[in-house]
């Protein structure tokens, strides 16, 4: 099987747009803490905890990724005839791939919470 043609210019291309994914996530949320003024004070908008949600999205993000990271699998993949033995990558991607699955899981139970919460909180108050 041979490589695709331009496939360094795609790879090199993905690295660039990685990094400015990256950079441009971090920024944003050293951006987002300093302009919180009025929130820092209060931790409350409209009578929404903003900053306890903050933490606590970001708590399970970094826990998520740890406990991913100490489960993921190492074993060697055989993917096109090749075999792919990197255990450092081979953990980083399955960390990945598994972190995404749990996050997805956890927004779809914070969705349907918030849903029945509302729902139960318009029949309360009729």
């Amino acid at each position: 099987m041979d490589s695709p043609l331009f496939i360094d210019i795609v790879l090199y291309t993905i690295y660039v747009l990685l990094a400015a994914a990256v950079l441009l996530t971090a920024w944003s949320v050293v951006r987002g803490f300093r302009r919180s003024g009025g929130v820092k004070v209060q931790g409350c908008e409209n009578g929404v905890p903003v900053r306890r949600i903050a933490w606590l999205t970001a708590g399970v993000l970094v826990v998520t990724l740890a406990v991913t990271w100490l489960t993921a699998s190492t074993q060697p993949l055989n993917i096109n005839g090749k075999t792919y033995a990197n255990a450092f990558w081979l953990r980083i991607s399955d960390m990945l791939i598994n972190t995404a699955l749990v996050l997805v899981v956890i927004v779809s139970i914070a969705v349907i919470y918030s849903i029945l919460r509302s729902q139960c909180s318009n029949l309360k108050s009729k």
